[in-house]
């Protein structure tokens, strides 16, 4: 007769408190979760995923590319280099790759930061850019680019009615768009050191899990979770619906 390992029985045993499913095989579900994600000076664990991480041990929105010791990751089908991670503050540093050269040479499009998983931290802020604007009306801070025209640069909307398109950056609250001639050398300089965002994934449920000498990731099926993984006898699975994530062992 098959009889479940030790570990199995103690962690059926807390689950059955709250919600009971039977024992199944779940091996290759989180394998590899362990592995941490390693890229130039940017190494990551949960709640990301890329090269040996599986797509499952990290969020949907968080999988991480390597390409010649540059790590990237790409948010609304648009591509950012990541500069850093501080899995203690749970942030990150970005600067879009579409913007890391020439500015006026740059595509003028915006990029919407998902909110459910991005936060932009209170260290920066957000500027319009306006482009393709009336070129007798007099802006506060204006460059002319060579093919562009005039473009100009704002905190609030008041060129909306001028100027037919406008996207915005991330920058920091230092920065301030000069009165008269932008200085287009700063401004490039600050989209390439990038700007941060904090991570708004709860690891509280990981924190249980990790007491269960267990790893994180997310289950595929709606509504998104967290599950929480073997690190060793992957031979059982149950659900807890108390915790919202998925352990097995």
């Amino acid at each position: 007769m098959y009889h479940l390992p030790t570990s199995c029985l103690v962690l059926f045993f807390l689950a059955f408190l709250f919600h009971h499913l039977p024992c199944a095989s779940s091996k290759k579900e989180l394998g590899g979760c362990e592995t941490l994600f390693q890229c130039g000076n940017v190494t990551a664990g949960f709640p990301f995923s890329g090269q040996n991480r599986h797509k499952l041990c990290g969020h949907p929105f968080l999988e991480l590319y390597c390409v010649n010791n540059i790590t990237t990751l790409f948010i609304s089908n648009k591509e950012f280099h990541v500069l850093k991670i501080n899995q203690t503050s749970n942030t990150i540093t970005l600067a879009r790759f579409d913007l890391l050269g020439s500015f006026c040479s740059s595509t003028f499009t915006n990029v919407t930061l998902p909110p459910e998983v991005f936060e932009i931290s209170p260290t920066y802020k957000s500027v319009t850019v306006f482009h393709l604007c009336d070129p007798w009306f007099p802006y506060h801070s204006s460059y002319k680019c060579p093919e562009i025209g005039l473009i100009s640069m704002s905190e609030n909307l008041e060129h909306n009615n001028n100027c037919r398109e406008s996207f915005t950056v991330n920058l920091p609250t230092s920065f301030v768009p000069e009165e008269g001639v932008l200085n287009l050398t700063r401004l490039e300089s600050a989209l390439r050191e990038g700007f941060e965002v904090k991570v708004k994934i709860d690891k509280n449920a990981c924190q249980e899990c990790l007491s269960f000498h267990a790893f994180c990731g997310f289950k595929e099926t709606f509504p998104l979770g967290i599950k929480c993984g073997p690190l060793y006898q992957p031979h059982c699975k149950f659900l807890i619906h108390h915790y919202h994530f998925i352990s097995t062992v």
